[in-house]
């Protein structure tokens, strides 16, 4: 029995060729800056997807943030410089795991919107190539990374809630017709 194999598009090919390339520049330049919480976002997604250990809606955002996180405690263990932000990260990972909504998406948003706001006028007074610039360009790719996932994380959720007729609503696990 013949079967019709289903044809790839072109643009997914091209797609993953260009976020292949783009991540091996940003893994080349960065370095362990790039590696450490990269390799702990997939550690943490593997854990998410193989494992009940698995938030219902945000993996992406909760993975990188977390992540980007541990990178945190970690040099800040190193160098025993310690900073509000890794508190301010885990109370918004947390929230978002437990209670996610559109609360916690603003949270945890702005506060990357923030830190990007922050590091970006150290990272234009760095040289192109130093470790400083090395740091802050995986410190904001990771930002950017974060924010990306909370939107995408946020319509799916959205999406989820409510059917296509928008007649009903599903909160959590029961639906409720729309004149009950």
């Amino acid at each position: 029995m013949a079967t019709t194999q289903k044809p790839t598009n072109p643009m997914l090919t091209l797609g993953g060729l260009a976020g292949a390339a783009g991540g091996w520049a940003f893994s080349d330049y960065c370095g362990a800056c790039a590696w450490i919480p990269g390799g702990l976002a997939i550690i943490l997604l593997v854990i998410f997807t193989k494992t009940p250990l698995r938030p219902k809606w945000f993996v992406g955002a909760i993975a990188v943030t977390g992540a980007h996180t541990v990178w945190f405690i970690i040099g800040s263990a190193l160098s025993g410089m310690w900073g509000a932000d890794i508190i301010i990260l885990l109370i918004g990972i947390i929230w978002l795991w437990l209670r996610p909504g559109i609360a916690a998406v603003i949270y945890l948003g702005i506060v990357q919107l923030v830190s990007l706001a922050i590091t970006a006028p150290k990272f234009a007074s760095t040289h192109y190539g130093d470790a400083m610039n090395r740091a802050l360009t995986a410190h904001t790719v990771f930002r950017v990374i974060a924010i990306v996932c909370l939107i995408s994380g946020y319509i799916r959720m959205r999406r989820a809630q409510v059917t296509p007729d928008s007649s009903t609503t599903i909160l959590s696990d029961e639906v409720i017709p729309p004149n009950a």
